[in-house]
C-alpha cells in the first residue's frame, strides 16, 4: 500500500498553513514529534535530503510527517525524485505537497498534473459569503470572543476576503476590546476603519517608494498592538498583491513581485523556525523590500 501523498493547491495560504498545521498535529503526537517531521523549501531543496526524510522510518511514532512547500517552484532536476516517491511511497511517511496555483494551473503543469492523479488534492481559495462569515465567527472564538451580525457584516465590507486581513483584524479587536466578550460594531468602526488599513496599506506605501523610516515606524506601531509576526507577513504579502495589480502585469512587475515574494516567503520560515528576535526579521525583511522597490 503506498504512502499517504496530499497536494495543498490554491492561493489562500493562510488556511493552507492552518491545514496544515492541523494535519502534522493529527499525525505527530508527543515529544517525538520534532524528530519524525521534515520541511523543504523550493529554492533551498536537496534531493537526497528529502530521500532521507521520507525513507527513514519513523522514531517512536506510526509516521512521519514531511512537508514540501512552493512546489510549483522547484527545479526541475528535483521534481523527478519527487513524483517518483508520490507514486511509490511508503504506508510510514505522510507526505504534503503544497503549490501556490490554482486547480487549472495545476492541470496544465506535467509535474503538478501527475501528483493531482495519485495524491489527496485539498484547494484552498479564500472563502466568500456565509462561509467567511463563519470563518471570522471561528477565529474570534479563539480568543473568546462573539461577534453580533452588524459588525460582521461591517467588518466584511471594510477587509473583504483575504484571510491575511481576516486574522490580523480579529486579533487586533480582541485585543482592543478587551475583558468584553462581544464585538461590537463601535468597536470595528474606531479600530479597523482606521489602524488595520493605516498599518497595512500605508506601510506597504511606504515600502514601495522606499520611505524605510516610515514603514519601520508603522511596523513598530504593529508590534505594539502584539499583532503576530506571521500575520504582519501574510498581510504584507497580500498588500503587494494588490499593488502589482495596479502595476499591471508586465514582465518588470511580475519578476519584481516574485522576488518580494522570495523575500516573505524566507522571513516566514525564520519566524517560525529559527531563535532568532522576530522583531529584528520583520525589520531587515521591512528594509530588504523598500531597497528592493527602490531599483524597480
Amino acid at each position: 500500500m503506498p504512502g499517504l501523498v496530499y497536494l495543498f493547491i490554491g492561493r489562500e495560504n493562510a488556511l493552507k498553513g492552518e491545514a496544515l498545521e492541523e494535519l502534522k498535529k493529527q499525525t505527530l503526537s508527543g515529544g517525538n514529534a520534532d524528530l519524525n517531521y521534515s520541511i523543504f523549501y523550493s529554492d533551498q531543496f536537496d534531493p537526497q535530503g528529502f530521500q532521507d526524510a521520507v525513507n527513514t522510518q519513523p522514531f517512536l511514532s506510526p509516521k512521519r510527517f514531511v512537508v514540501i512547500r512552493d512546489a510549483d517552484r522547484l527545479p526541475k532536476e528535483a521534481r523527478g525524485p519527487v513524483a517518483d516517491y508520490a507514486n511509490n511511497g511508503y504506508e510510514s511517511t505522510v507526505l504534503v505537497i503544497t503549490a501556490n496555483v490554482t486547480p487549472k494551473e495545476a492541470g496544465e503543469d506535467p509535474f503538478l498534473s501527475g501528483l493531482l492523479k495519485c495524491a489527496k488534492v485539498k484547494n484552498f481559495s479564500s472563502p466568500e459569503g456565509e462561509d467567511l462569515k463563519r470563518y471570522i465567527n471561528e477565529r474570534a472564538s479563539l480568543y473568546n470572543k462573539q461577534i453580533n451580525r452588524d459588525s460582521l457584516d461591517l467588518l466584511v465590507g471594510k477587509i473583504g476576503n483575504d484571510i491575511g486581513y481576516v486574522r490580523m483584524a480579529v486579533e487586533k479587536l480582541a485585543n482592543y476590546t478587551g475583558d468584553r466578550k462581544v464585538i461590537e460594531k463601535k468597536d470595528v468602526e474606531t479600530l479597523v476603519g482606521r489602524s488595520l488599513e493605516e498599518s497595512v496599506f500605508d506601510m506597504t506605501d511606504a515600502m514601495c517608494s522606499g520611505n524605510k523610516a516610515k514603514a519601520l515606524r508603522i511596523l513598530s506601531g504593529l508590534l505594539r498592538d502584539s499583532t503576530k509576526p506571521e500575520g504582519i507577513i501574510g498581510a504584507i504579502g497580500a498588500a503587494l498583491k494588490r499593488k502589482a495589480r495596479s502595476m499591471g502585469q508586465s514582465p518588470r512587475a511580475r519578476a519584481w513581485l516574485k522576488e518580494c515574494f522570495s523575500f516573505l516567503s524566507k522571513a516566514d520560515r525564520d519566524v517560525k523556525t529559527r531563535d532568532l528576535d522576530k522583531k529584528v526579521i520583520l525589520e531587515s525583511l521591512v528594509i530588504r523590500l523598500a531597497e528592493l522597490s527602490e531599483l524597480r
